[in-house]
């Protein structure tokens, strides 16, 4: 029975988690008009896929910890 409920608290932070990155990633890109991400990216810009990065990053660790 602990195994199904260590399996669903996974499964719920897991969702939570990537709701949150998706939450914040369209905030985000809704606060920068001007720059169209998955055009960049397309492009090649590799400062814009940094960046990306380097805020998936920061937001997970933040959401990470407040799941907790």
């Amino acid at each position: 029975m602990d195994l199904a409920n260590y399996a669903l608290s996974i499964i719920m932070s897991l969702v939570i988690g990537l709701v949150g990155l998706l939450a914040a990633y369209k905030i985000f890109d809704w606060l920068t008009p001007g720059l169209d991400f998955p055009q960049e990216l397309s492009k090649g810009n590799l400062a814009v896929g940094i960046f990306l990065a380097g805020l998936f990053i920061g937001l997970g660790l933040l959401l990470g910890s407040a799941i907790k």
